[in-house]
């Protein structure tokens, strides 16, 4: 039972549908989720905390996208909207958002204008981003590039 639990970071809801899968009777899976409850090997709050600082760090998505997986992963609301809010305020969403469009289109130089841009903006939606905060990013992240050309130019 406890190699099933520690794989790696469960929410209790994921804990106990696997222990449920293996078949496991009720009565150990209770008593199983208690301890780990107690001993915080199973903890909503610090899973969904993990998670959040992750994404951000690995592989960053839009807030709303996170509250999805954080939701997929059975996080009550409450505990994921917390976690984002303390470690992803939604005032930093565009900033975010800025960077992986500067990020993609560095990684597009080859390509012309249009191109670059229209698959930066396709990039963010897949991330989650809502198509202003894509467009504004996208915008931002062109306009720090010209600006960082131009100081090239005139060094």
């Amino acid at each position: 039972m406890a190699k099933l639990l520690a794989r790696r970071p469960l929410s209790e809801r994921e804990a106990r549908e696997r222990l449920e899968e293996a078949a496991f009777p009720c009565e150990e899976i209770d008593a199983a989720l208690a301890h780990a409850l107690e001993s915080r090997w199973v903890d909503d709050r610090t899973f969904a905390r993990l998670w959040v600082e992750d994404r951000l760090a690995h592989h960053p998505l839009s807030r709303r996208a996170i509250a999805e997986e954080l939701r997929g992963r059975k996080i009550p609301h409450d505990l994921a909207a917390g976690a984002l809010d303390e470690h992803y305020p939604s005032d930093r969403e565009r900033e975010f958002a800025t960077d992986l469009a500067k990020a993609r289109l560095a990684r597009l130089a080859n390509l012309d204008d249009a191109t670059r841009r229209r698959r930066t903006m396709d990039f963010l939606t897949r991330r989650g981003f809502a198509a202003a905060i894509a467009a504004d990013a996208v915008r931002r992240a062109l306009a720090a590039q010209a600006a960082a050309r131009a100081e090239e130019e005139r060094e």
